[in-house]
């Protein structure tokens, strides 16, 4: 039977076009590696290179052994990508959010009831969490959407209010009972990169609206500390996040439908002890 470095090998001569070049590739001398092919022809009762002085090419049966040899090695790196992800799965919680807030809510809860597992999450697109969560990628996601799909345990977790911050003397801050999304139009506005949903909830709503774009939060809340330009912040991060400790500026709570969200946590049943014990609706 084959050994996987044979096809391995095969593989890499079909890329590589040569003996030498190849052999550099992985790494044995060009005289070990002549010997593994011939073994592996010996072995197969099959000639798979046309041979000529200083020079082999793949005949038509080698090419068609090289395309099984990289159907196979796919399935190997497949299967062996499956089983470190499952493996990896039994010790650290992955979770995937539509939205950076609400994980400022989840993080703690999980990290205090599973204490010594590893927890590790990202903001996605929205379209990808699901197939995440089926395929494995994800023990819990957390969506602005309720989730009916069989197999699947979605709840509501918690909410999430979108508000303007603006110096004291800025035109706006006596609106303290709320301003609309049109009232900001024209202004310039710094904007954290990293919204996740927001930015087609809002920021899409905003055309005349200009934003300075930052991806650092240390640059972030340097400018929010000094500038004069509005910003936004919701009541998740002005209760979670330190930047927005100790600002002297005015919080406004944003009017329209889509500043204010409910996002769902889901899992699949067989992680249902990861739902969140308590939700903040």
């Amino acid at each position: 039977m084959a050994e996987f470095n044979q096809l391995y090998q095969l593989v890499t001569i079909a890329d590589a076009g040569t003996l030498s070049k190849a052999a550099e590739i992985v790494h044995i001398s060009q005289p070990a590696l002549t010997r593994s092919i011939q073994k592996l022809e010996a072995e197969w009762n099959v000639t798979l290179f046309d041979r000529q002085k200083n020079k082999i090419t793949l005949n038509q049966t080698g090419k068609l052994a090289v395309q099984y040899a990289r159907r196979i090695l796919d399935d190997v790196n497949t299967m062996t990508n499956a089983i470190q992800a499952y493996e990896r799965s039994l010790r650290t919680i992955s979770i995937g959010s539509c939205a950076p807030g609400p994980l400022l809510e989840l993080l703690p809860k999980l990290t205090e009831r599973f204490y010594g597992m590893a927890l590790t999450a990202e903001t996605v697109a929205l379209e990808h969490l699901l197939p995440g969560l089926e395929k494995g990628a994800y023990q819990l996601i957390i969506t602005d959407q309720e989730i009916t799909v069989p197999d699947i345990l979605c709840h509501p977790f918690c909410t999430e209010q979108l508000y303007l911050t603006v110096p004291p003397a800025h035109p706006l801050a006596g609106r303290k009972d709320g301003i609309q999304l049109e009232d900001i139009a024209g202004e310039t506005m710094l904007l954290f990169k990293e919204i996740g949903i927001w930015k087609d909830r809002v920021i899409s709503k905003m055309p005349q609206t200009k934003f300075i774009l930052q991806d650092q939060d240390e640059a972030f809340s340097a400018l929010i500390q000094v500038s004069a330009l509005p910003a936004f912040a919701s009541d998740l991060t002005l209760r979670h996040v330190d930047r927005w400790q100790n600002q002297n500026r005015v919080t406004l709570p944003i009017l329209d439908p889509e500043a204010h969200i409910t996002f769902y946590c889901s899992v699949h049943k067989s992680h249902k002890a990861y739902l969140p014990s308590q939700c903040n609706i």
